[in-house]
């Protein structure tokens, strides 16, 4: 099956899910970036999983902490859990890069698709794509293992899931998986 790409109209981003966790059990999942000018994502960090970076067209920028990085094609950073990093493209051309989780990610995959439909579907606020509906937030925010450096965002992590818990219970989270996870053939 020839996979499927994922576009985000607010940053310009495309998405291809190359290998999922399905496909290489478990042991990772691989995907494509092509990101245009001023797109990038914030700050933050991931507790589950190792993300590597590998540059394929132009030059990726990349921020570990307090260092920035601009990696050329055929150069690679890892990134270990918890450590502080972003994505940006601060060119005039779109970039292209590859990223591999290990272990493998279904729920992060999950994440990104849902992201992308919310984003399409109008259902997202600011650039940063905030999910307008505070349950959308708690899905994302415990599909995506991702956490953002804002301090408001640590101090309200702890009530986030919680209202995830509320989202499984009101079969919002299968309403998610449904609408924007499950492959239509």
């Amino acid at each position: 099956m020839q996979p499927k790409t994922y576009h985000n109209p607010i940053n310009g981003e495309y998405t291809t899910i190359l290998k999922s966790s399905a496909d290489t059990g478990g042991a990772y999942t691989f995907f494509e970036v092509s990101l245009a000018p001023g797109g990038g994502n914030p700050l933050h960090y991931h507790t589950k999983f190792t993300e590597e970076f590998f540059a394929v067209k132009g030059l990726l920028g990349l921020q570990k902490g307090t260092t920035t990085l601009y990696l050329k094609p055929g150069e690679s950073a890892v990134v270990p859990p918890g450590h502080y990093h972003r994505f940006f493209n601060d060119a005039d051309e779109p970039i292209i890069f590859r990223v591999r989780l290990t272990k493998g990610q279904p729920n992060f995959e999950n994440f990104l698709k849902m992201m992308f439909g919310l984003v399409n579907d109008g259902k997202t606020i600011t650039k940063n794509q905030i999910p307008k509906n505070i349950y959308h937030i708690a899905v994302a925010f415990k599909w995506g293992d991702t956490h953002l450096t804002n301090p408001l965002f640590k101090l309200f992590s702890p009530l986030v899931l919680l209202f995830y818990k509320r989202a499984v219970k009101l079969g919002i989270e299968k309403d998610l998986l449904e609408r924007y996870c499950e492959e239509k053939l």
